[in-house]
Protein backbone atom coordinates (compact mmCIF):
# COMPACT_ATOMS: atom_id res chain seq x y z
CA UNK A 1 0.00 0.00 0.00
CA UNK A 2 0.77 3.78 -0.72
CA UNK A 3 -0.39 6.93 0.28
CA UNK A 4 -0.21 9.33 -2.77
CA UNK A 5 -2.95 12.17 -2.78
CA UNK A 6 -2.47 12.89 -6.79
CA UNK A 7 -2.64 10.43 -10.11
CA UNK A 8 -0.22 10.35 -12.71
CA UNK A 9 -1.72 11.86 -16.56
CA UNK A 10 0.65 12.09 -19.54
CA UNK A 11 0.64 14.93 -21.52
CA UNK A 12 0.65 12.85 -24.36
CA UNK A 13 -2.79 11.31 -23.29
CA UNK A 14 -4.73 12.73 -26.52
CA UNK A 15 -2.32 10.66 -28.18
CA UNK A 16 -3.38 7.10 -26.89
CA UNK A 17 -5.20 5.12 -29.41
CA UNK A 18 -7.42 3.77 -26.73
CA UNK A 19 -8.27 7.36 -25.31
CA UNK A 20 -8.52 8.56 -29.45
CA UNK A 21 -11.33 5.38 -29.82
CA UNK A 22 -13.44 6.45 -26.60
CA UNK A 23 -13.42 10.08 -27.67
CA UNK A 24 -14.65 9.36 -31.27
CA UNK A 25 -17.24 7.47 -29.85
CA UNK A 26 -21.15 9.01 -29.13
CA UNK A 27 -20.76 11.06 -26.24
CA UNK A 28 -16.92 10.38 -25.91
CA UNK A 29 -16.51 12.91 -23.51
CA UNK A 30 -18.34 11.52 -21.27
CA UNK A 31 -16.41 8.11 -21.67
CA UNK A 32 -13.25 10.12 -20.79
CA UNK A 33 -14.28 11.38 -17.96
CA UNK A 34 -15.63 8.71 -16.26
CA UNK A 35 -11.83 7.08 -17.29
CA UNK A 36 -10.77 9.82 -15.33
CA UNK A 37 -12.95 9.16 -12.30
CA UNK A 38 -12.13 5.87 -12.40
CA UNK A 39 -8.45 7.01 -11.86
CA UNK A 40 -9.30 9.34 -9.07
CA UNK A 41 -11.55 7.00 -7.81
CA UNK A 42 -8.76 4.15 -7.94
CA UNK A 43 -6.34 7.22 -5.68
CA UNK A 44 -8.76 7.15 -2.92
CA UNK A 45 -8.98 3.56 -2.75
CA UNK A 46 -5.72 3.02 -2.53
CA UNK A 47 -5.65 -0.80 -3.67
CA UNK A 48 -3.11 -1.03 -6.89
CA UNK A 49 -5.92 0.32 -9.10
CA UNK A 50 -8.59 -1.74 -7.44
CA UNK A 51 -11.77 0.03 -7.32
CA UNK A 52 -13.35 -0.93 -4.28
CA UNK A 53 -15.12 0.70 -1.48
CA UNK A 54 -13.24 -0.43 1.70
CA UNK A 55 -11.03 -3.52 1.56
CA UNK A 56 -12.40 -7.06 -0.33
CA UNK A 57 -15.77 -5.07 -1.10
CA UNK A 58 -15.89 -4.24 -4.87
CA UNK A 59 -17.74 -1.23 -5.96
CA UNK A 60 -20.64 -2.06 -8.09
CA UNK A 61 -21.76 -0.15 -11.32
CA UNK A 62 -24.65 1.71 -9.16
CA UNK A 63 -21.72 2.66 -6.66
CA UNK A 64 -20.58 3.87 -9.77
CA UNK A 65 -23.42 5.36 -11.14
CA UNK A 66 -24.52 7.27 -7.45
CA UNK A 67 -20.90 8.56 -7.55
CA UNK A 68 -20.44 9.80 -11.05
CA UNK A 69 -23.92 10.65 -11.72
CA UNK A 70 -24.91 8.75 -14.70
CA UNK A 71 -27.74 6.23 -15.30
CA UNK A 72 -26.64 2.53 -14.62
CA UNK A 73 -27.34 1.58 -17.76
CA UNK A 74 -24.95 4.81 -19.29
CA UNK A 75 -21.69 3.27 -17.08
CA UNK A 76 -22.14 -0.32 -17.10
CA UNK A 77 -21.95 0.26 -21.28
CA UNK A 78 -18.67 2.54 -20.58
CA UNK A 79 -17.35 0.29 -18.16
CA UNK A 80 -18.03 -2.86 -20.78
CA UNK A 81 -16.45 -0.28 -23.68
CA UNK A 82 -13.28 -0.28 -20.98
CA UNK A 83 -13.20 -3.89 -20.55
CA UNK A 84 -13.62 -4.42 -23.71
CA UNK A 85 -10.70 -2.22 -25.04
CA UNK A 86 -8.60 -3.60 -22.13
CA UNK A 87 -8.09 -0.25 -20.06
CA UNK A 88 -10.11 -2.39 -17.23
CA UNK A 89 -9.69 -5.63 -16.06
CA UNK A 90 -12.70 -7.20 -13.78
CA UNK A 91 -11.33 -9.61 -11.16
CA UNK A 92 -14.61 -11.74 -9.78
CA UNK A 93 -16.71 -8.68 -9.25
CA UNK A 94 -13.80 -6.24 -8.68
CA UNK A 95 -13.10 -3.82 -11.11
CA UNK A 96 -9.11 -2.79 -11.72
CA UNK A 97 -7.22 -0.40 -13.43
CA UNK A 98 -4.70 -2.62 -15.90
CA UNK A 99 -1.37 -1.57 -15.29
CA UNK A 100 -2.08 0.69 -12.41
CA UNK A 101 1.82 0.65 -10.95
CA UNK A 102 3.18 1.20 -14.59
CA UNK A 103 1.15 4.51 -15.30
CA UNK A 104 1.39 5.46 -12.09
CA UNK A 105 5.00 5.00 -11.13
CA UNK A 106 4.16 3.97 -8.15
CA UNK A 107 8.06 2.34 -7.84
CA UNK A 108 9.57 5.53 -8.46
CA UNK A 109 7.23 7.05 -6.30
CA UNK A 110 8.56 4.69 -3.32
CA UNK A 111 12.23 5.20 -4.47
CA UNK A 112 11.44 8.66 -4.41
CA UNK A 113 10.21 8.23 -0.54
CA UNK A 114 13.16 6.15 0.15
CA UNK A 115 15.38 8.65 -0.94
CA UNK A 116 13.67 10.77 1.05
CA UNK A 117 13.54 9.01 4.55
CA UNK A 118 17.33 8.14 4.27
CA UNK A 119 18.09 11.56 3.22
CA UNK A 120 16.28 13.19 6.20
CA UNK A 121 18.07 10.47 8.39
CA UNK A 122 21.26 11.86 7.25
CA UNK A 123 20.17 14.97 8.02
CA UNK A 124 19.10 13.86 11.79
CA UNK A 125 22.20 12.99 12.11
CA UNK A 126 24.67 15.26 11.45
CA UNK A 127 22.23 17.72 13.54
CA UNK A 128 22.38 15.44 16.29
CA UNK A 129 26.42 15.08 15.69
CA UNK A 130 26.82 19.17 15.55
CA UNK A 131 24.47 19.32 18.57
CA UNK A 132 26.71 17.09 20.33
CA UNK A 133 29.94 19.32 19.30
CA UNK A 134 28.45 22.26 20.44
CA UNK A 135 27.06 21.40 24.13
CA UNK A 136 30.27 22.77 25.49
CA UNK A 137 29.50 26.43 23.75
CA UNK A 138 26.13 26.66 24.81
CA UNK A 139 27.43 25.25 28.38
CA UNK A 140 29.85 27.74 28.16
CA UNK A 141 27.77 30.77 26.71
CA UNK A 142 25.20 29.65 29.70
CA UNK A 143 28.20 30.38 32.21
CA UNK A 144 28.96 33.54 30.61
CA UNK A 145 25.18 34.51 30.84
CA UNK A 146 25.26 33.79 34.54
CA UNK A 147 27.87 35.39 35.16
CA UNK A 148 26.64 38.56 33.80
CA UNK A 149 23.27 38.45 35.26
CA UNK A 150 25.25 38.27 38.93
CA UNK A 151 27.50 41.30 37.66
CA UNK A 152 23.56 43.30 36.96
CA UNK A 153 22.36 41.87 40.18
CA UNK A 154 25.22 43.02 42.21
CA UNK A 155 25.18 46.44 40.44
CA UNK A 156 21.65 46.88 40.86
CA UNK A 157 21.94 46.21 44.58
CA UNK A 158 24.94 48.70 44.96
CA UNK A 159 22.19 51.42 43.51
CA UNK A 160 20.04 49.78 46.08
CA UNK A 161 21.94 50.27 49.05
CA UNK A 162 23.98 53.73 47.95
CA UNK A 163 23.51 56.39 50.57
CA UNK A 164 22.55 53.73 52.96
CA UNK A 165 24.22 53.47 56.05
CA UNK A 166 25.60 49.73 56.64
CA UNK A 167 25.59 48.52 60.46
CA UNK A 168 28.76 50.56 61.65
CA UNK A 169 27.16 53.80 60.47
CA UNK A 170 29.20 53.72 56.75
CA UNK A 171 27.76 55.05 53.75
CA UNK A 172 29.33 53.41 50.27
CA UNK A 173 29.90 56.06 47.75
CA UNK A 174 31.41 55.50 44.16
CA UNK A 175 32.46 57.74 42.04
CA UNK A 176 31.64 56.50 38.54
Amino acid sequence: MYDIQWFKVESNIFSNRKIQIILKLPYGDTYFRVWIQLIALAVECNNEGRLEIGENNPMTIQNFSKIMGKSYKKIEKILNKFVELEMLIKEGETFLIKNWNVYQSIDKCEKIREQGRERQRKHREKLKSESEKSNVTVTLGNAEEEKKIEEITKEESKEENRGKEDKNGFREYSFN
